[in-house]
């Protein structure tokens, strides 16, 4: 199931060929319903944890390896698949590059914390793991989505895809299904 419309990153030619990328993302929630998010200090902004999968890796392997990356959870349960935002957006090193991303969010708990294992670039954009409230992400993040650095090309779409996951969690929240 899509959760919300496709993102199109502004002058993203959909006529033109574009790199597919699959991505997954983890939703981990705590007893008060906080959700576990990864703040970057360089953007100032909440970001589900994960990343792309590798060649010849499965999705949960790839959770798997995101979460103990930028969480530092060593042991998690995968528990259930809440569905996929796709985004039409340019890269980031080679701007003119066009992807076609499919992000793939999963509920997910953890049993075991260790210590981050940034990759250089996680750690150059300061990622601090931290739990917080679905509302207090959704306003922070509504704040900051228009903001120079998330106007960058290559960057439009994160924003707008974090906070349709948002938006869908809080209603689950408000329907009492999470």
């Amino acid at each position: 199931m899509r959760i919300g419309p496709k993102i199109i990153e502004d002058g993203c030619d959909l006529s033109s060929p574009a790199i597919e990328r699959k991505t997954v993302r983890g939703i981990i929630f705590n007893e008060q319903k906080e959700v576990f998010m990864v703040y970057s200090h360089l953007f100032d902004d909440y970001t589900f944890p994960g990343g792309g999968i590798k060649f010849r890796e499965t999705k949960e392997d790839a959770l798997r390896r995101e979460l103990l990356e930028e969480l530092g959870a060593i042991h998690i349960s995968i528990h259930s698949y809440l569905g996929y935002t796709e985004e039409r957006r340019f890269g980031l090193k080679k701007n003119e590059d066009i992807y076609q991303q499919m992000s793939s969010f999963y509920m997910v708990t953890i049993h075991e914390m260790g210590e981050q294992q940034l990759i250089e670039r996680e750690k150059w954009h300061g990622l601090e793991p931290r739990w917080i409230r679905v509302e207090d992400a959704i306003i922070h993040n509504e704040r900051i989505k228009s903001d120079e650095r998330h106007q960058q090309k290559g960057l439009q779409t994160v924003m707008k895809r974090e906070l349709m996951v948002l938006y869908k969690l809080k209603e689950m929240i408000e329907h009492e299904k999470i």
